[in-house]
């Protein structure tokens, strides 16, 4: 299987370990025939990660039947909505995508989705800003608060839709309220640890809104063996073999004449 090749802008925010955690996660919850939803998308990964299992899933079960991928990605920042342009024509000829350069909480559509993830800015109001105001979009909740969020999802999601999140552990029961205020029922979580002896710093859920499921809590997931980066646990390991992603690192400029090129095919 090819490396799945993401550009990134060099001084934008960037994928890391936590959306390829959910993506993973996301796993279990994707079927065949699927409208799904990337919120706050940024480069693509999320929606692109999952619309690959899908299609990868397919392959191996009834290759003679390609799947219904219906995918949407919703991307405020202009610049990182043409990065997700770019990346999604990757699969252009097997599956429906379209990438939405528009704020979330202005994004309109007739369209109900099976499916939506998010990877959503959980810094807490009041945590300090840097520099760069790409990244702090991408980061802090104050451009995006939860309640929100959730409230808006839940007006483009089926009533018997999931919802898939990464959020801070230690922000958890915040998290809970406001989703049950939603209206949505969390019935999957796991939570990531660093170290085994390290309290968790993210978790991933699955909720949804016609759901009385009681919590399904499944083994913690630890990233690392030690406190060396690079010392990973065989489960993350698997994680980003499964993921297998190459980023491209580009500018402002390379971006622009990219996305002119494919403006004119």
């Amino acid at each position: 299987m090819a490396a799945l090749e993401i550009y990134q802008l060099h001084d934008g925010y960037c994928y890391n370990t936590d959306s390829l955690i959910l993506s993973h996660f996301a796993r279990a919850f994707l079927k065949s025939r699927i409208s799904l939803l990337d919120v706050g998308a940024g480069s693509g990964i999320l929606g692109m990660l999952c619309a690959r299992e899908i299609l990868n899933k397919a392959n191996k079960t009834s290759p003679q039947n390609l799947p219904n991928v219906n995918l949407h990605l919703v991307e405020k920042d202009m610049l990182m909505a043409q990065c997700a342009s770019l990346n999604t024509r990757q699969f252009e000829s097997k599956i429906h995508s379209q990438v939405h350069c528009v704020d979330f909480l202005d994004f309109h559509t007739d369209i109900k989705f099976d499916f939506v993830i998010s990877n959503p800015p959980f810094y807490a109001k009041g945590a300090l800003q840097g520099t760069n105001m790409r990244k702090n979009m991408a980061r802090h909740q104050s451009f995006l608060p939860l309640p929100t969020l959730l409230t808006h999802i839940k007006r483009v999601i089926k009533p018997n839709g999931s919802l898939c999140l990464c959020y801070d552990a230690r922000e958890l029961q915040t998290l809970f309220y406001e989703l049950r205020i939603c209206g949505f029922n969390v019935d999957t979580l796991r939570f990531v640890h660093s170290l085994q002896d390290r309290e968790s710093s993210l978790v991933v859920l699955r909720a949804k809104i016609q759901s009385k499921s009681p919590l399904r809590i499944l083994p913690p997931l630890f990233t690392h063996n030690s406190t060396t980066q690079t010392d990973n646990t065989d489960e993350l390991k698997a994680i980003y073999a499964w993921a297998k992603t190459q980023s491209i690192k580009i500018t402002p400029n390379e971006l622009e004449s990219l996305y002119k090129k494919i403006q004119k095919i």
